[in-house]
């Protein structure tokens, strides 16, 4: 058996008496991540300052940690009182974490940004992994939605969340990625939520991923949103057979800008995912693979803008005058003659946009 600790904690360590530990343990050993317990954490031991035979009595079967000298010590304290010393090795989450995203981004500055994610759906919830994956430690989750059997096929839930709120079931998976992550959960439906409330979460957030499929909710984001918040708006069509990624900046055309007179050729191609007479959701078909690339082009570019000023290489991803992204997986599709194709197209303020004369 081996143990791992955080380093953080050992330094906290020399300032107390008694603390217990909590992070994850099985049969090969565990890993101590804080002091307090958290939702998936669960106890991995205890530290004593002080030892005396009646203290380690009561601990029989945990891990047990001692400082001597500046130096941390561990052992296994078994049922019938043998001791075991245990291999401790140390990590910084932050550094240790992110070191094969060196040079790519980085994850002091990620940790600094606030991503608030509107619908966990296939799209919503793998984004949302990928991002605390890539260094995104701060997180706003909204849906109203439970997790069904036919989430399983396309999206990060498992067989153990069938039936949870999908806010609990993300919540609880992310933490298993990063157990020090913030993440602030809101179980409701964003056509639903007080309009001051939903305000301050979006002015409070660096960058919004709108992930729902309907018009109503992407219409009301952009109307909230586009004086001062960068929005994504991700969409895969019917099938697969393409897909599409808007964003949209104080400085560029909103999403009623570029979507409020749609070309024939546009609506024919999107009518499979929007439905414009209700606004409501419509059930659409479409293999994991294909809204991958979708979640893959989003993860990235919002990567680039949270990076932005710094490090960022946003101006690598994207072209001069273009927020649109359009994205084609068949030959003969839309504007695509070959299959895997992507091109950036060309978008402008129009005048008469609402959000544009009210800025």
């Amino acid at each position: 058996m081996n143990v791992t600790i955080l380093d953080t904690i050992i330094d906290e360590l020399e300032d107390k008496e008694k603390a217990l530990l909590y992070g994850y343990r099985d049969e090969r050993g565990a890993i101590a991540l804080s002091f307090n317990k958290k939702d998936t954490l669960e106890c991995t031991g205890v530290f004593f300052k002080d030892q005396d035979a009646h203290q380690l009595e009561d601990w029989k079967g945990n891990f047990i940690y001692s400082m001597n000298n500046g130096h941390l010590d561990c052992f296994y304290l078994s049922s019938d009182g043998s001791r075991k010393d245990v291999e401790l090795e140390t990590f910084n989450y932050v550094t240790d974490y992110a070191s094969r995203n060196q040079g790519l981004v980085d994850p002091s500055d990620l940790q600094q940004k606030t991503v608030a994610i509107i619908g966990l759906g296939s799209g919503g919830s793998m984004i949302a992994q990928d991002l605390m994956r890539s260094g995104v430690t701060k997180l706003i989750l909204v849906d109203f939605d439970t997790v069904n059997i036919s989430n399983l096929c396309r999206s990060a839930y498992s067989l153990s969340d069938l039936g949870k709120k999908k806010t609990d079931a993300l919540y609880e998976n992310l933490l298993r990625i990063n157990p020090l992550a913030e993440i602030e959960t809101y179980d409701i439906d964003v056509l639903k939520f007080d309009t001051v409330k939903l305000k301050e979460i979006i002015d409070s957030s660096d960058l919004i991923i709108e992930g729902t499929d309907t018009v109503k909710t992407k219409l009301l984001i952009n109307g909230l949103a586009h004086d001062n918040t960068i929005v994504l708006y991700p969409s895969v069509y019917d099938f697969g057979k393409g897909g599409e990624l808007l964003f949209t900046t104080p400085d560029t055309p909103c999403f009623e800008c570029v979507f409020g007179s749609i070309v024939p050729e546009m609506l024919e191609v999107k009518k499979g995912d929007w439905d414009y007479g209700t606004g409501q959701v419509k059930p659409m078909a479409g293999l994991v693979s294909d809204i991958r690339i979708v979640v893959s082009r989003t993860v990235k570019l919002a990567l680039g803008f949270l990076s932005k000023g710094k490090d960022s290489f946003l101006d690598k991803i994207t072209e001069v005058d273009c927020t649109l992204l359009l994205i084609g997986n068949e030959n003969n599709f839309f504007i695509f003659d070959k299959p895997f194709q992507e091109v950036w197209a060309e978008t402008e303020i129009n005048p008469e946009c609402i959000c544009q004369t009210l800025c």
